[in-house]
């Protein structure tokens, strides 16, 4: 289940200097969306913010009309996918995916299973006893894109999902997020500086 997301007025400050100025902007309910702009300009500081992996200095976060101030990024209905993936690499494919459903006490059978789900969900059925290292690197930003579904988000956070990416597997990539946003009616959020990609989505903050 999608839920809105509600920039209000918000600024991030690190000491004098000013990463976001008064951002507002509305996400609507399962929309696509992307925050454009240039190495620097804030895009990944206002999805920290979002993910509640950093506190605004001025403003507000609201996910489904809920003030998020106070509530940690564990506690969110979001999940965000870091630039650099922060994939475990002495870990299979399947134990990366649910390794937070490990962390929360579901059961070997359970996570196996859920494993298994999102690996066909993006077309890596059968690779889930490979280590990290043995996929390409369209396939470990789909690992990444299942490990981030593993706890059902509401809203789906990335951070330059293609950015290290060859032109034919950002494409693989950005279909398969395409496929998500439409099969599991999610909203999802990411940041990017390539106007390419933003085109395919539903609208776009320009910073």
């Amino acid at each position: 289940m999608s839920a809105d997301v509600e920039l209000q007025n918000i600024s991030v400050t690190f000491g004098s200097f000013y990463a976001a100025k008064n951002v507002s902007v509305k996400i609507k309910e399962g929309e696509f969306f992307s925050f454009l702009g240039p190495s620097g300009c804030g895009k990944t500081t206002l999805l920290r913010a979002i993910s509640g992996f950093l506190d605004p200095s001025e403003g507000k976060v609201l996910i489904g009309g809920q003030d998020m101030a106070g509530i940690g990024p564990n506690k969110r209905p979001t999940s965000l996918i870091f630039q650099n993936l922060a994939l475990f690499p002495l870990m299979s494919v399947a134990d990366n995916i649910v390794f937070s459903l490990e962390v929360r006490g579901v059961s070997k059978n359970k996570r196996r299973k859920r494993a298994d789900e999102l690996l066909e969900l993006i077309a890596l059925s059968g690779q889930g006893d490979k280590k990290v290292h043995e996929l390409s690197g369209g396939q470990r930003q789909r690992v990444a894109i299942a490990r981030a579904l593993s706890n059902t988000p509401s809203c789906l956070i990335m951070d330059e999902p293609t950015g290290d990416l060859d032109s034919f597997n950002a494409m693989a990539v950005t279909d398969v997020v395409l496929n998500l946003a439409r099969d599991l009616n999610l909203s999802i959020i990411l940041a990017t500086h390539d106007a390419s990609l933003s085109k395919e989505l539903d609208n776009t903050f320009n910073l």
